[in-house]
């Protein structure tokens, strides 16, 4: 029986190395967590070729031209917020946009957009009534900033994406909010003074200064972040997040209708100030600088408009300190609400990026798994079987007496053979490549069953017949660790192990009767928890275990499919 387990063995060993070595396996086969759960976008691609192979001319030729129409349109909006009797706006975006274009672009295009801007600026200008000379300090004192801001922010703050980091967020509100908008605000006052257009030289700047700010402040990151993202990074995103962002605007829209709109009855209470704070700081958790700089930034527009009648939550105020107070509120407003938003986005990103470490670990493990099994399957074991068989060959020349040495030795050698395939096969799921996720699940209940007096139950529902390579590995190496901790510690006589998918998440339930795990245990990741909780979690999932004494271990995993995995039903 020995010989006959020992010759089956090696046949099969001979037919599984024959049809791996005619379909040898890529490492992306064997465990590909960087590509198996992602699809190239051929529109992206084709849109990037396209991008990088239009000449340098008529790429800076779009982006300048991008960028004087958007300083024209701003220039409007700033004329229309531009309270009566006063050469200063409200709400300024021209030089928020100018910036945010410096911080998007390279700096040897700089001169391009400068000369593309200068038109428009003299355009809008004239046509407003402004003289010449004026317009012309105004259009220093706007690229001086915008220059002055962008040269600083990329001085000190090299890396992108800019501000999604307490220290790119600091950089920008120092030096783009503040010492850029300081500055040039004495150089627009002293034009606005010294051409007629203005008397009161500190009234004026403490104006330009505080306009300045709030559109730098609400602007510039509205336009980065989108400008980094991309528009590829929109159709990436779920149809819920698009209906909570809709959610958000609207509830933007009727709060400030209430808060701030002369007809409103609300917006006489002081304390409903406050209201837009709420959906101000949803959109910073939820949506990060982006998201908050384009709320403050309905925030800005609408209280601004509401504030120029003099209407608005500041009582009997001038228009002027109508205006500044308003400022001042939706400064309070921004400055906490961003730094914030860059805290949570930079740890975010950290997060991120210790999770792409714990993937190439888990990989680079799976790998070495791999190269070990497959050194034990192709080497030693089939070293071993050629023995066996040798030893075999050998009896029949030995007396008697002399056999059954030869017999044990025989023994001895299959044992051996079948402990070093057994290990093989645990390094690295052979089975789970041929026979699919179901059928190794099923195998592995029935080995472990066999080697043990526990009884296990097998059940699936709903099971695709192929899943993502990274995900089978993942729940039969927690299948394989939680019937092993079952055997060596739980003592149980029964298990079962459930494999389904629902709504989307495929989900494996394994359930004992043994002892259980001590919370000391439990807490302190032993018995192999740690190992499981990692590889759940670098797939995206969830993994939870409950337990307590003599009460059992129920593991409950959860890991989230694409829609391609759940076609393949």
């Amino acid at each position: 029986m020995a010989n006959l387990n020992l010759r089956t063995s090696s046949r099969f060993f001979n037919i599984c190395l024959s049809v791996e070595r005619s379909s040898p396996l890529s490492h992306s086969l064997i465990f590909p967590l960087f590509k198996s759960r992602t699809a190239s976008n051929q529109f992206d691609a084709v849109l990037l070729e396209t991008v990088h192979l239009a000449p340098r001319f008529f790429r800076t030729s779009a982006i300048a031209l991008l960028v004087a129409i958007s300083y024209y349109v701003g220039s409007q909006i700033g004329f229309f917020l531009t309270p009566a009797q006063s050469p200063i706006a409200a709400f300024w975006p021209p030089n928020a946009i100018l910036l945010a274009a410096f911080l998007l672009t390279p700096p040897r295009i700089w001169w391009v957009l400068l000369l593309a801007v200068l038109p428009a600026h003299l355009s809008i200008q004239l046509r407003t009534g402004i003289p010449v000379l004026s317009s012309l300090g105004w259009f220093v004192g706007n690229s001086g900033e915008a220059l002055l801001g962008a040269a600083c922010i990329r001085y000190f703050k090299k890396e992108k994406p800019l501000l999604e980091s307490v220290k790119g967020m600091v950089v920008f509100v120092a030096f783009g909010v503040l010492l850029a908008t300081l500055v040039t605000s004495f150089v627009d006052a002293a034009s606005t003074v010294l051409t007629g257009l203005g008397r009161n030289y500190w009234t004026l700047w403490a104006a330009r200064l505080t306009s300045n700010m709030i559109a730098n402040l609400i602007i510039v990151p509205t336009i980065v972040t989108f400008g980094e993202k991309g528009i590829s990074s929109f159709r990436k995103v779920s149809p819920t997040r698009y209906i909570e962002a809709g959610t958000l605007a609207v509830g933007m829209v009727v709060v400030n209708l209430l808060v701030f709109s002369p007809k409103s009855a609300v917006g006489g209470i002081p304390a409903c100030i406050f209201a837009p704070v709420p959906l101000l700081l949803w959109a910073a958790v939820r949506f990060g600088p982006g998201g908050v700089s384009a709320s403050m930034l309905v925030v800005a527009l609408m209280s601004t408009w509401n504030a120029m009648p003099g209407h608005g939550p500041f009582g009997d105020l001038s228009i002027a300190d109508h205006v500044l107070s308003l400022h001042l509120l939706l400064m309070v407003f921004a400055l906490p609400l961003m730094l914030m938003s860059a805290l949570i986005a930079e740890r975010s990103s950290s997060e991120q990026a210790l999770r792409e470490t714990r993937i190439k670990l888990v990989d680079a493990q799976e790998q070495e798994r791999h190269r070990i099994a497959r050194e034990l399957h192709d080497g030693i074991v089939q070293q071993l079987t050629l023995v066996g068989l040798s030893v075999n060959q050998f009896r029949s020349d030995f007396t008697a007496s002399e056999r059954p040495a030869l017999d044990k030795l025989y023994d001895q050698i299959s044992d051996v053979s079948n402990a070093t395939r057994d290990l093989s096969h645990e390094l690295h799921p052979f089975t789970l490549e041929y026979l699919g996720l179901v059928g190794a699940l099923k195998k592995l209940c029935r080995d472990t069953g066999s080697k043990s007096i526990l009884t296990i139950s097998f059940s699936e529902k709903d099971v695709p017949s192929h899943l993502p390579s990274d995900v089978s590995h993942c729940l039969f190496r927690v299948a394989q660790e939680a019937l092993q901790n079952i055997v060596k510690h739980g003592h149980a006589r029964a298990a079962s192990m459930e494999l389904a998918v629902r709504r989307g998440h495929v989900l494996l339930r394994i359930v004992d009767d043994g002892v259980g795990i001590t919370p000391e245990q439990h807490h302190s990741g032993g018995m192999g928890l740690v190992s499981m909780r990692e590889r759940v979690y670098v797939v995206g999932g969830t993994c939870k275990v409950t337990s307590g004494p003599l009460k059992g271990t129920i593991v409950e995993v959860s890991i989230p499919l694409n829609e391609e995995s759940q076609i393949g039903k």
